[in-house]
């Protein structure tokens, strides 16, 4: 199903006046908020991509379901990492992660969003290892007691086959924003870092693909937001 995107509705929270953030928030009470973390996607996509796609997403959706879509939280992403895989990945890579801090952090602010007058939210992360899977829908699970605020759980590989730099996010990017995306810095080296395959080559990205995943993304989440305000 083809939803209707209003490209000129206003939905970025941070950007709206006074009353009209409050007016929005009582004339459709769903908002969204976009979580991850600052790690290496290749030398193609930049290190901020999972919390910009999953901002980019976020306001799409809100134009085409409404909703408010709240400031992206860059410091909301878990690894489980060791130390020695630390001294690697942050240390060589400068990725940043926050396991210490990032579901009391989250929490917190999901209290701040209910109190505001959010009744159902899409706590979205770009971000999808399985620790942080594990995360948002503990989150979910610790809010189904709050008496007036749902939270619904979603990475892109809860409803289909994601990746880490390779085709699918790549794919998205080319959607969403194509100005980010380097093609012509993939490099040989990237493919042993991240281990990408032929089957899941960041070369073989289309824009066209980001698109439908966007599209499923929208219809999947459209349901789960009428189950949720039922």
């Amino acid at each position: 199903m083809s939803h209707r995107i209003n490209y000129r509705k206003p939905v970025r929270y941070e950007l709206m006046y006074g009353r009209e953030a409050i007016r929005a928030i009582r004339d459709f009470p769903v908002g969204y908020l976009p979580i991850g973390c600052l790690e290496r996607h290749g030398d193609h996509l930049p290190m901020g991509l999972d919390v910009i796609k999953a901002h980019k997403i976020c306001c799409i959706v809100a134009k085409a379901i409404g909703g408010v879509v709240f400031p992206p939280h860059y410091y909301a992403g878990t690894h489980n990492m060791t130390c020695q895989q630390l001294a690697k990945y942050t240390g060589e890579w400068g990725n940043i992660y926050t396991d210490a801090t990032a579901k009391d952090s989250l929490v917190d602010v999901i209290n701040q969003l209910a109190l505001a007058g959010i009744k159902v939210l899409v706590l979205y992360s770009g971000h999808y290892p399985q620790s942080q899977i594990d995360m948002i829908r503990e989150i979910a699970d610790d809010f189904k007691a709050h008496p007036t605020i749902t939270v619904i759980p979603f990475c892109e590989s809860l409803i289909m086959e994601g990746d880490h730099a390779g085709i699918s996010e790549t794919s998205l990017m080319l959607y969403l924003d194509k100005e980010m995306v380097n093609m012509e810095a993939i490099g040989e080296e990237n493919y042993r870092d991240h281990g990408w395959s032929e089957g899941n080559a960041p070369e073989k990205a289309t824009a066209a693909r980001g698109e439908r995943d966007v599209k499923e993304i929208i219809a999947y989440l459209k349901s789960e937001i009428e189950k949720a305000l039922s």
